[in-house]
């Protein structure tokens, strides 16, 4: 795979499509090291970074100003950006080829939704709770995927869904407390059990 060095190139070749630019903030240190000699070496990493993005690989010694610019304090830091450079999520630390990829599939379904493409959020939210169905971020995928069906349906059942989902699959999530506020709609009108209500719920409608 090729990882470029001109972020203006990567966002000129994103421009129009579905892929974002993704920027890898790496050091010397050993996070930044394991990743690139390892994860980022990785046949299924490699696939799902080029059909997903363009990337670009910046070297924040030989890069100072631009890792200032971006505001990067730790590496490795990849960031999701849209074709006009504009920070979308971002991605510190190291992480194994399996965590990586589950990351990346959510974070950019969460920059998609933040574009307001809600399909292809839909399309990523759900591509990462059918592939890695244990993993420690799907609670996040459920949430946002019932919002990013509320806003392309405006049918709060959507948001009911996910809730009676979230509090059957994983009571104790913090993403459970936060969709407890739609509880009370649901297509299948049954109560929700051994769920108490406590936590942060009612601090927000997504």
């Amino acid at each position: 795979m090729e990882w470029k060095r001109d972020i203006k190139e990567a966002m000129r070749e994103v421009a129009g499509g579905t892929r974002l630019v993704l920027v890898n903030f790496y050091g010397q240190d050993e996070g930044s090291v394991k990743m690139i000699n390892e994860t980022l070496n990785d046949e299924k990493v490699t696939r799902l970074i080029e059909r997903e993005t363009a990337p670009v690989a910046c070297d924040i010694t030989e890069n100072a100003d631009l890792a200032k610019e971006w505001r990067v304090d730790w590496t490795p830091t990849f960031v999701l950006a849209d074709e006009n450079g504009r920070e979308l999520e971002r991605m510190v630390g190291y992480l194994p080829t399996r965590e990586f990829m589950e990351q990346l599939i959510l974070s950019k379904g969460l920059a998609a939704f933040h574009l307001e493409r809600c399909e292809e959020a839909v399309q990523e939210f759900e591509e990462l709770i059918e592939k890695f169905p244990d993993s420690e971020l799907k609670p996040e995928a459920e949430y946002y995927l019932g919002a990013a069906k509320f806003k392309l349906t405006g049918n709060a059942e959507d948001l009911g869904d996910i809730c009676h989902t979230l509090m059957t699959e994983h009571p104790d999530s913090i993403w459970t407390k936060r969709c407890s506020v739609w509880s009370h709609v649901t297509r299948q009108m049954k109560p929700f059990y051994n769920y108490s209500g406590g936590g942060s719920a009612g601090s927000g409608f997504y």
